[in-house]
């Protein structure tokens, strides 16, 4: 039993020797640089609303987020990064994460977490054990920002793709209107081009595509197009246009009405600014589904197309 005791409090006195020797003030960091411009986490990041599509944990409410077993209490959001103060236990800290543009274009990201231990050297050798767990976790967290930021779909809401055009002849028909024209409308238009194609013998090779946009003698025009198998004549009413051969596009798919395509769109405009890739000519949509014969918009297909230069 003497023996016992002995051992008891030679354990408790090298915890205590422990707890006196570790450092009473720790401090992680951990980076990494994402092929990602940094206008994007900006938005993202700057953008509380946003949080979800980026975080590498679970959301509680508007402040209040995990990480692994850490909880993350944001104290202040910045154009680059936030503030935080962190709870694993009974270990609490603050972390900082922030980021800015890196080498060749990309984002470096940061994130530093700054902790005090308990002066009681037996609860100092408690903390630091949790320490270490929480110094995974902010590795983790910051790999996880990496995967996140790596990949376009998590960034932009859509998987965005750089396509080269199949297509190079089309017959299309512009339209002024005086109002945002309607579903209804673009399919009028639509239909023009479809009869004109058939009345020359032409053969339509893809879906109908599309622009809406400010005229310069009216409020919107409207431009509809099909692709054909070859070059039908211009007339008073139809134009021929021809696209760039192999011309390159980024392209994102649409599943959804008009608001997401909106959305999408917007994004897509994002993509091509954030990158810097200059456009040899105006966007356009391609409407998959016939979305007259197709009541249920939630189910239209629609694609997105933004030229650009290689």
């Amino acid at each position: 039993m003497k023996k016992l005791l002995m051992i008891v409090f030679a354990l408790i006195a090298l915890v205590a020797v422990l707890g006196f020797l570790l450092p009473s003030e720790q401090k992680i960091t951990h980076s990494v640089t994402v092929d990602c411009p940094v206008e994007a986490p900006t938005r993202l990041v700057s953008n509380p609303a946003k949080w979800i599509a980026w975080w590498p944990g679970a959301q509680l409410n508007d402040t209040a987020y995990t990480s692994g077993q850490t909880l993350f209490k944001i104290q202040k959001v910045l154009l680059n990064g936030f503030q935080a103060n962190t709870e694993r236990g009974s270990l609490q800290g603050s972390v900082n994460f922030n980021f800015f543009m890196g080498a060749n274009g990309g984002t470096q990201f940061n994130i530093i977490g700054a902790y005090r231990l308990s002066p009681n050297p037996f609860k100092r050798v408690l903390e630091y054990m949790s320490l270490v767990d929480t110094k995974n976790t902010l590795r983790d967290f910051i790999q996880q920002i990496e995967a996140n930021f790596s990949d376009v779909e998590k960034v932009y809401g859509w998987k965005i793709e750089k396509k080269q055009l199949v297509h190079t002849a089309y017959i299309s028909l512009k339209q002024p209107f005086d109002h945002q024209p309607s579903v209804l409308e673009i399919d009028s238009l639509v239909q023009e081009v479809k009869q004109y194609i058939a009345a020359q013998q032409g053969k339509e090779v893809d879906a109908p595509i599309m622009n809406v946009y400010r005229g310069e003698a009216s409020p919107f025009e409207a431009m509809v197009a099909i692709a054909t198998d070859r070059e039908l004549p211009s007339t008073n009413r139809f134009l021929l246009k021809n696209m760039v051969r192999n011309g390159y596009v980024m392209v994102a798919e649409v599943k959804g009405g008009l608001q997401l395509v909106d959305s999408c769109k917007k994004e897509l405009e994002n993509y091509v600014l954030d990158y810097r890739k200059s456009s040899p000519a105006i966007p356009f949509q391609q409407m998959i589904s016939d979305r007259i014969k197709e009541k249920d918009s939630s189910k239209w297909i629609t694609k997105l197309f933004y030229p650009v230069r290689n």
